[in-house]
């Protein structure tokens, strides 16, 4: 499966430097801080993609991270009432048998 999604990946970054050498044309870009004059259209085109890309790998691993805390004390939460319940249920079984022993006597 490792295989197939590198082979994929090795096509679309071809078809994409291949897209992009098609787009040589210049154009003005007016950001809001910054103005570039006769800047090539494939050079937008990867910078664009380029930040997409950063942008979102940041958002998604800042949300694996906080989706694993989450998991990590629900996870001790979980423990602890696990324990809590064993602890129940051996106390009902030991007055159960303090109970019988006496009660025999």
């Amino acid at each position: 499966m490792k295989l197939i999604k590198t082979f994929l990946l090795i096509i679309t970054i071809l078809s994409i430097i291949f897209f992009l050498q098609l787009n040589n044309a210049k154009v003005d870009v007016n950001l809001i801080f910054y103005q570039f004059s006769n800047a090539p259209v494939s050079m937008i085109i990867f910078s664009s993609l380029a930040f997409g890309v950063i942008l979102g790998y940041l958002i998604s691993a800042f949300s694996i991270l906080a989706s694993k805390n989450q998991i990590r004390g629900l996870q001790k939460k979980n423990k602890s009432l696990a324990e809590e319940l064993n602890n129940l249920r051996n106390v009902a079984i030991d007055e159960g048998i303090y109970e019988t022993e006496e009660g025999l006597s």
